[in-house]
């Protein structure tokens, strides 16, 4: 680490991104973040905005298309999993042996999938199909990391969250003991206002977090719903808890069993109240979905192990078809 104040880089100016970048820049004096298009104009020009639900935030990093030519202490990846690949050109040059990578995304991670004689690897031509993460962002610098997070963004450089954002912590290795590289994570986010947990089993909270997202973000691009309006209706329920059990047998068929069981999951969902999945406000948005980490990793690893998926896998389709179709 640098000697005195971190350079932190936050890579991906989205809903979480920004919410995670301006909660950061109110305690980190050595914050930039990578943005492009609008989103880094109106940084540039009118400052990074947080609506927290009581009060207004407005912080002003650096912000440009790369990341700052300085190796960086931490580099916190807040984009879609498909958006990686991309993302990565503009911050390799700013890592070394010593960065610590904090990847903020949902779906199936790379780094679960890496390592030769991995059973998992078999989602790897999915979810980092030309190795260019693996390339990029070594093992040993990645700290495994789950984001529980309510968050929109109103405009470009404008994000809305009424409630702080959580985040599960740990080493991709699952020992027992926690690396230095997470502990630094931790004591950074925590004095910036973010809701921390350490987990010795990482993954399994990144197959808890998989199974509800799969769960609700494809149906809600089919049914162009919110999760208060599926979660009311008994069908959309039922058919929520079909996919959250094949996806848990998915995980179990890898040695991997979630910590949440499906009544707990749905309990989440439901809990989540009016909340629009971020996989809804990209269809709406006309951007790209985040189906491959989200639902193609899932389904090539369930194929491998011969695990039936026929609801989570139609879902899949249907958002597909509904992607390509709006194209």
């Amino acid at each position: 680490m640098t000697a005195g104040a971190p350079r932190i880089c936050v890579a991906g100016v989205g809903a979480l991104g920004g919410l995670l970048a301006a909660m950061l820049a109110r305690t980190q004096p050595h914050l930039s973040v990578v943005a492009r298009g609008e989103t880094l104009r109106r940084i540039r020009s009118d400052g990074l905005v947080l609506h927290d639900g009581t009060q207004t935030h407005v912080v002003r990093p650096p912000a440009d298309i790369r990341a700052p030519d300085a190796v960086q202490d931490i580099i916190i990846l807040a984009a879609k999993a498909h958006q990686l690949p991309a993302l990565a050109e503009t911050v390799a040059h700013a890592v070394d042996s010593r960065t610590i990578i904090v990847p903020v995304v949902n779906g199936v991670p790379w780094w679960l999938t890496a390592g030769d004689g991995n059973p998992l690897g078999v989602a790897r031509s999915v979810v980092d199909p030309h190795d260019v993460l693996a390339r990029t962002f070594p093992a040993p610098g990645v700290v495994g990391c789950v984001a529980y997070a309510f968050a929109s963004s109103d405009a470009p450089g404008v994000v809305r969250s009424l409630r702080p954002p959580l985040l599960l912590l740990g080493d991709p290795s699952c020992e027992p003991a926690y690396p230095p590289r997470v502990r630094i994570v931790e004591e950074i986010f925590r004095a910036a206002g973010i809701g921390i947990r350490l987990c010795p089993e990482i993954a399994r909270e990144v197959w808890s977090k998989l199974a509800a997202n799969l769960a609700t973000n494809p149906l809600s691009v089919v049914c162009e719903a919110d999760l208060t309006t599926l979660a009311a209706s008994e069908t959309m329920r039922a058919l929520m808890g079909d996919v959250l059990r094949e996806t848990i047998a998915v995980g179990e068929a890898y040695g991997i069993a979630p910590l949440k069981t499906v009544e707990e999951l749905l309990g989440v969902i439901i809990g989540a109240g009016g909340h629009t999945t971020s996989m809804l406000q990209d269809y709406r948005g006309g951007r790209s979905l985040e189906l491959p980490a989200i639902g193609h990793a899932v389904m090539a690893l369930a194929a491998a192990r011969g695990v039936p998926t026929p609801n989570a896998a139609a879902m899949v389709r249907i958002a597909d078809f509904k992607s390509i179709q709006r194209t």
